[in-house]
């Protein structure tokens, strides 16, 4: 099963993302994150993070999931690459979130996303497991 594709929207990226489980969806919609920001391949996962969130729903809990990712790396520099939920219900999420502070010799940046939105964004099961849906602002 692949991670998550992208689909097209006006002026920013949409990610759809696909996972067996509800975790799932909600790595790889992290890892679609930071796979649109940089070369993953260059990050590595040395530094831990562990990050907990709150919600109103599933769908508020992605966002505010991501944004929270978005923000670590916005205001820290943190790349993350590798993420492990340790636990998640309806309106809330504690993970850890693996990578590496930003070294300007190694890591280059290939979009700059502005934030997470809630413009279409979803959180289903479907037949053959669960897909997410999400709109990056470049």
């Amino acid at each position: 099963m692949k991670r998550y594709e992208t689909f097209d929207h006006t002026a920013d990226i949409g990610v759809r993302v696909f996972g067996r489980t509800v975790e799932e969806v909600f790595v790889n919609a992290a890892y679609a994150l930071f796979d649109q920001l940089t070369d993953l391949t260059q990050v590595g996962d040395g530094a831990v993070q562990e990050i907990s969130v709150e919600g109103s729903d599933q769908e508020d809990l992605l966002i505010r999931w991501l944004g929270e990712l978005l923000f670590l790396c916005q205001s820290r520099g943190y790349l993350f690459k590798n993420f492990s939920i340790l636990s998640l219900d309806s309106n809330s999420l504690k993970a850890l979130a693996r990578g590496e502070i930003f070294d300007p010799s190694r890591h280059r940046f290939k979009t700059e996303i502005k934030g997470v939105t809630y413009h279409q964004v979803e959180v289903r099961q479907k037949d053959r497991g669960w897909e997410g849906r999400v709109v990056f602002d470049v």
